[in-house]
Formats: C-alpha cells, structure tokens, sequence
C-alpha cells in the first residue's frame, strides 16, 4: 500500500425527507445569506423540491438568492455568471440542488468569488492547477447517483469545447444531504447513465500498477457488485428505496477516494471521454462506459492478473489457468452486455463521435508530466487512436 493523505470532511445526511431540514444544518454552518443553484426546469419534481429548500431556509431566518439556467457539461460562462451574483449578494454558503453539473458550477463559483489574484480562474486553476487558498463552502442536494461530485474534491467545467477539471479539497462540499426518494423521478437514461459513471470512478482506481492492496480492493469491488446488483432493479422498480439508496452511497463512495486510499488513480478514460463530451455535449456517464471495454482490450495485458481478479471477484466467472486472457476476454464482452443491458451504448458513434475528428480528441487528452496519458499503460496519441478502434 502506497503513502497516501485522505480527506474528507463532508457530514452526510441521508436519509427520508432530510432535505426539508436544509435551514438547519446551514445554520449549523454560519450560514446567513444562501445562494441556492438548480436547473430551473418546469418540471414538477424541481419545482416543488426547491419550494421545500426555499421554505426551510426561509423557516430558519437565512435569505436566499436564486440561481437556476445550469445545463448539463456546465458551461464557464454561466459559472461566471454565477460568481458575479455571490460577490454582488454576499453569498456565505453555495447550496447546489441537483445532479453534477450543478454541484461542479457551485464549486467554481466558491473558488471564483474569493479569488482576487492574476489571471482568470479557469487559467489559473482548470489549466496551471494551481492549489486553492480560499473558497466558500458548498453544501449539496444531489438528485442524481453518480457523478460523486457531493463528496468529492473535484469539479468539472467546459469552456467552449474544452472539459477541464479542478481537483482540490478545498471544494469538499461541507454537508450534503442524500434522499434516495429524490432519485425517483429520474428517466432511465439518466439512471443507467450515472450507475455506470459510478462503476468507472472505482475502475480508474482499482486498475493500478500500485501492488497488493487489499482492503481498497475488496473496497471497490463491493461497488461495483452493488451497480451490478442494483442498477437493474432501479430500472425495472425506480421507486424502490433500497436500490436507489444502495446506489446513492456507492456513488460518494466511488469518487470521495474511500476507493482509491494507497494507489495511483489511473484517470484516462475520463480523460477521452472529457473531449468527447465537450466536442460532442454527450452524457458523461455513457460516455466512459462505452470507452472502458476498449480501454480494457487495448491495456489488460499490461498486467493480466488484475483483470482476472476483477471478472472473477466482481463478475463471478470462473478463473481458468490455462487461458486468462480467454477469460478476460469474455469478461469484457460480458461487461459490454450489462451495459447494452441498461440500454448505454457501447459504440462510439452514438455518442456522436465522427471519424474525422478522432485525431483531435486523441490528442488533446490530459497528459502527465511526461507527455503520455493514464498510469495503468502510459498512452501517447497513437494509443488512443487505437482504442477508439476498439469501441467502434
């Protein structure tokens, strides 16, 4: 196990009907002017769900100031937006209500509106990474089981076409409160979508060259049994409260790094698919589910043993000393099969990606210092080139 420092000073709140006593627990934190983040669609299930945070925060003496129009693959110029409105409101608490693309808006904005240095905060952070000093808090609502964002250090902004990320625990969000009800509403897509997101946090940090590791191992493949197991019955039943609450926590657990303690994170399948999504503005989740086979067919033999552990701990199939690599084959086809099975493609082209620009994406993937992508195989452009070649 690798030296490792892990942080995570998020109070989840979980539970039935939590989000009602928002009022509270942001008075617990200080709060006394709240900025609350949100979609703003007509949708019934939004509406009534940011009356409730409205009347509570109301209830418990805090002003708030509304702020909706966030899409999904947030948009820099909306974030900006954003921080304009906490500096001009005095904002001292970022209350984000929805899935990631609000929580990620939130997040910048909490960097944006305290930052007083040179240069722009998407140079200065997204592209120098440089540490953050200041942010004011964020709090969270997610109404979606996947992208982790409610736990996590991280936050994930377009500019342009242009996906970036700002990795830092000073966005951990401070509270955050998980109602699996609020799942309920959501159509399958979506659903299917952020379950698979869920299974590729805890790839990128379960396929490691780090060495034996355990209980971070035993760790990550209780997620993605938990996906395996759960998502269907999600599908089939999306008001069934144990699914969703069982997908809910293994989303913050995928992503808040319980899952990845005393290893080297991998990261290069949502770097492919972070330039796919801002070319193309495709669902993220199916987006690096229908990367992973092929990133698996194109790396497995780098280290073969780590693949037949994952089909055999986390899929069930049999070991077979004669022919791991037949094996592992047929794990990835059976990988490929749950994901047709909840209805995510597993081509590329239906994420929109056309062939001609296949070389652009390819090389504009985040590289390490050393010029190459990924930590499991180090991948130059050409590399990638060839995996595109394998989901196609």
């Amino acid at each position: 196990m690798n030296n490792f420092q892990f942080y995570s000073p998020t109070r989840f709140i979980f539970g039935k009907g939590e989000e009602n006593n928002v009022g509270m627990y942001a008075v617990q934190k200080g709060a006394k002017r709240v900025m609350v983040l949100h979609y703003g669609t007509s949708l019934e299930f939004e509406t009534t769900l940011i009356e409730r945070v409205f009347k509570s925060l109301k209830e418990a003496g805090i002003e708030y100031v509304d702020f909706d129009g966030i899409k999904p693959n947030p948009a820099l110029e909306r974030a900006e937006e954003g921080k304009q409105t906490a500096i001009e409101e005095q904002i001292d608490l970022l209350l984000a209500v929805g899935g990631g693309s609000v929580m990620d808006t939130a997040k910048y904005i909490a960097v944006a509106a305290l930052y007083t240095g040179e240069g722009t905060v998407w140079d200065t952070f997204f592209l120098k990474k440089t540490p953050v000093t200041a942010a004011l808090p964020v709090a969270c609502i997610p109404t979606i089981s996947g992208t982790g964002s409610e736990g996590s250090m991280s936050c994930v902004i377009t500019n342009g076409i242009l996906k970036r990320s700002l990795n830092d625990d000073m966005i951990r969000p401070v509270f955050t409160i998980m109602n699996p009800e609020l799942n309920y509403s959501l159509p399958p897509f979506q659903t299917a979508s952020a379950g698979v997101d869920i299974m590729a946090h805890v790839h990128e940090r379960y396929f490691t060259r780090s060495g034996e590791n355990y209980l971070t191992d035993n760790l990550g493949e209780a997620v993605f049994r938990t996906v395996i197991k759960y998502l269907p019955i999600a599908l089939e039943e999306p008001n069934n409260y144990n699914a969703r609450a069982h997908l809910m926590w293994a989303a913050n657990l995928a992503h808040n790094d319980t899952c990845g303690v005393g290893r080297v994170v991998d990261g290069v399948v949502h770097g492919i698919q972070s330039e796919i999504g801002g070319m193309y503005d495709s669902a993220h989740g199916a987006g690096v589910a229908c990367i992973t086979p092929g990133w698996m067919k194109y790396v497995y033999k780098e280290d073969p043993r780590r693949f037949v552990r994952y089909f055999n701990q986390v899929w069930g199939m049999e070991m077979d000393p004669y022919d791991p690599e037949g094996m592992i084959e047929e794990g990835i086809e059976r990988q490929k099969n749950f994901y047709k099975q909840v209805e995510i493609p597993v081509h590329y082209d239906k994420l929109g990606v056309k062939e001609k620009d296949i070389p652009a994406l390819a090389a504009s993937v985040r590289r390490g210092p050393d010029g190459l992508a990924g930590n499991f195989k180090k991948l130059d452009t050409q590399d990638i080139i060839n995996i595109y070649a394998l989901f196609k």
